[in-house]
């Protein structure tokens, strides 16, 4: 804010007569302007003079030194919170009503004048025993909130907790904000939509209200921690013989979603993607018109249906055209090519394939896939196939599918890293669960939209955001190919509230030097998936997206995406972890032998519930390897802490085990990845004859210099883990790791180059 606004109490006679406190003020308001667009080295007490037209010994009359400005500062921002806390308590507010005054108001304080300049001043300039005496006095700001909160858990409108971690979540959310917000570039509506979604955030995590006690749930999942708006569970029997946890009101089918949807939210916004804009009306127009297209030529409940597909308006028409239907929709990599497309397309007994124009060719012939009868293209369509345009021109098919909820509605095929991909069942039932999962653990409803920039092909673009907006009734707008800046722009131009990416595409985005140029404001929710987050990204989003909650989402195609997900507001806490199992999971570790191990110790992670898929397509074999009463052998090792956190260590096939020490690869390449020049790691063992095996590191940066040598990475990964996890050799390059159709590093590829380097 330029300083020239400040009014002098010197001008005029008049305001020459006003007393010591008025001029006072304008002399830390015009000091606290200029630290906040200076600096604190920048400005001297002669600029502040100046700013006031008067003599440096009139401004010394008031401050001693500029020292005593910051501290200043903090205590009129102290000040102003306890007068904030009085004026809600004698406006006679319900308890929760008043903490969200009381948050609001202190949002205002960290976003005034003196608010900024102590944010952004901090207390780098002072001497150390001046620093300690300011933190002690800024101290005073959590101990408020600390009272506030001890008070509410001990009444029990606040769910119980550690008071003075809640506090400090608090206070340093809302400073987040301060952080952020520039007066020059942010509008008022910016800030206030800030504001309003951190403290959204705060109240449904740190702050959320007690749980009523449901009789019937004997969860391990720590569902209190979920708040007061998850609805009613009970035990059910699902599959044959599985017994788990289901929410007892909940949609039938995607298909019944969708007639919601559009039932209850017609006109609002569905999908938006480029040039495309449909509401709800219109898109259910679309999907019902393709689903009688696909009927007309013979397809029937139960057909497979590949959708050979980029992201864009077709894949979304059409896989809800499977639902109308009652046909399964089968979501096929864009990047696959003849090999693994002819095999899930045989493995399947695909009756029908949509596939964009430039993937014709592409698509296996008639002879050696007899069983595919039709095929439809996007755009101009080679011989052999038809117009995916006449399809949905077709009359519409007025009444939907009547699915039962454990019928198949998506086959998935998994990533195929160790040998041929298996086809995962997607069954209605578990589709409802995840979806239900997401957006209640996420306060996800009609106003949401979210961005789709992975594929919607993987479990995480089709059930964790597309099929969730379908439950949530908001929007889905579609990324075709991810870019940062795009991203950053298409994001603004929205208001995206919503994402679910992988940590390089929050770490892309933290890269862009016109970041805050962009309104991203109304992005409230940054889910990602799993591994956890980088330290260097959850602090470098808590500076420049203060109002943005990471909430890690840990899962797999055969848990219909999520296992676990981190309650809003715990991330910077539980830096380490994916979160808490979901309401209706179970987690459960287990030693070699299948025994549950004791909390705190390592072993695989099980995962059962209703989300949980019923096995794999036509695979008695991996069904019954894979699967073992209900729970899903993940393959992961891990832990769970006793308040029910998971950690994730490794694969179970990657852990190198170096001279008789386990090394877990996952642990070691977030620790790598906290280098502020690595963009993605990958560990592997190098077989050797003494210790069995050593460990070589593949490392993407994004730049080559000094600092992403092989020494300087060494040197930064041996101040930061033990000795024997430390690579002892490396591949560095700017090129992205080989990574499969569905996003994972191939490590197998990363190890075929490396012995055939060393041979």
């Amino acid at each position: 804010m330029p300083t020239d606004l400040v009014e002098s109490p010197w001008q005029s006679r008049t305001e020459r007569q006003q007393d010591r406190h008025a001029k006072k003020d304008a002399v830390l308001l015009a000091a606290a302007r200029l630290f906040t667009s200076k600096g604190f080295q920048g400005t001297s007490l002669d600029d502040i003079a100046s700013s006031l037209g008067v003599s440096k010994p009139t401004v010394y009359h008031y401050v001693e030194n500029k020292e005593q400005i910051l501290f200043e500062c903090v205590q009129r921002g102290l000040e102003a919170l306890r007068a904030g806390i009085g004026e809600a308590m004698q406006r006679g507010l319900p308890p929760r009503e008043r903490l969200r005054a009381v948050m609001e108001s202190y949002a205002g304080i960290v976003t005034s004048d003196f608010g900024l300049c102590v944010i952004r001043v901090g207390e780098d300039p002072l001497a150390e025993p001046r620093r300690r005496e300011l933190r002690a006095l800024k101290g005073e700001i959590d101990t408020e909130f600390h009272r506030l909160i001890e008070a509410g858990m001990a009444e029990g409108w606040i769910g119980p907790g550690d008071a003075a971690m809640a506090s400090y979540t608090v206070v340093g959310a809302l400073s987040g904000i301060g952080r952020w917000y520039r007066p020059e570039s942010h509008p008022a509506r910016s800030l206030q939509d800030a504001v309003q979604h951190c403290i959204e955030m705060l109240m449904h995590g740190v702050l959320s209200a007690p749980s009523p006690v449901r009789p019937s749930q004997t969860t391990s999942s720590s569902w209190s921690q979920w708040g007061d708006g998850m609805p009613d569970m009970r035990r059910e029997v699902h599959f044959k013989d599985r017994v788990v946890r289901c929410f007892a009101e909940r949609p039938v089918s995607v298909a019944q979603m969708l007639a919601d949807a559009v039932r209850q939210h017609p006109g609002g916004d569905a999908l938006v993607c480029e040039g495309v804009r449909l509401s709800w009306r219109e898109l259910h127009h679309a999907a019902t018109k393709c689903a009688g297209g696909l009927a007309a030529h013979g397809i029937q409940p139960g057909d497979r249906v590949a959708l050979y597909l980029d992201n864009g308006p077709e894949f979304v028409i059409a896989v809800y055209a499977c639902a109308w239907l009652g046909a399964v929709a089968m979501p096929v990599s864009a990047r696959a090519r003849t090999d693994e497309l002819a095999f899930s397309l045989g493995d399947a007994g695909t009756a029908a394939i949509i596939c964009a124009q430039y993937l014709q060719e592409l698509v296996p012939s008639a002879e050696a896939l007899p069983l595919l009868r039709h095929r439809f293209s996007t755009g101009a369509a080679q011989p052999g196939f038809g117009s995916f345009t006449d399809l949905v021109q077709a009359e519409p098919l007025a009444a939907a599918h009547a699915a039962n909820e454990e019928d198949l509605a998506v086959l998935l095929y998994t990533s195929g890293t160790t040998g041929r991909p298996k086809g995962a069942m997607l069954t209605h039932l578990n589709i409802v669960h995840s979806v239900m999962h997401y957006a209640h653990a996420m306060t996800l409803a009609q106003a949401d939209r979210s961005m789709i920039a992975v594929p919607l092909s993987h479990v995480t673009g089709l059930v964790a955001q597309l099929y969730t907006m379908l439950y949530a009734q908001g929007c889905s707008v579609l990324m075709t190919k991810f870019k940062a800046a795009d991203f950053a722009q298409l994001a603004a131009a929205e208001r995206i509230t919503h994402t679910v990416m992988v940590p390089a595409m929050y770490n892309l985005c933290l890269l862009l030097p016109d970041l805050e140029q962009h309104d991203l404001s109304a992005w409230r929710i940054g889910a990602y998936g799993g591994a956890p987050m980088p330290t260097a990204t959850i602090d470098g989003v808590a500076s420049r997206l203060p109002g943005l909650t990471l909430m890690n989402a840990y899962g797999a195609t055969e848990t219909c995406s999520p296992a676990t997900i981190m309650p809003p507001g715990m991330t910077a806490e539980h830096r380490d972890s994916v979160g808490l199992a979901v309401p209706c999971g179970e987690i459960c570790v287990v030693d070699d032998t299948g025994n549950e191990v004791p909390r705190g110790e390592v072993g695989e992670i099980w995962i059962a519930g209703p989300m949980v898929v019923p096995g794999y397509w036509r695979n008695e074999q991996a069904t019954a390897s894979e699967f073992r009463g209900g729970y899903w052998r993940s393959g992961d090792i891990g832990s769970m802490d006793a308040d029910g956190y998971v950690r994730i260590l490794d694969r179970k096939k990657d852990v190198i085990n170096r001279g008789g020490y386990k090394i877990f690869c996952a642990t070691a390449e977030s620790v790598l990845m906290e280098h502020p020049q690595v963009i993605e790691a990958a560990l592997v063992g190098v077989p050797c004859a003494v210790l069995g095996e050593r460990v070589h590191a593949f490392v993407c940066v994004s730049t080559l210099g000094s600092s992403t040598q092989a020494a300087a990475l060494q040197a930064f990964c041996a101040e930061r883990m033990a000795d024997y996890s430390v690579p002892e050799t490396w591949t560095i390059g700017t090129e992205a790791l080989p990574r499969n159709l569905n996003g994972k590093v191939m490590k197998r590829e990363l190890r075929q180059s490396l012995h055939a380097a060393l041979s």
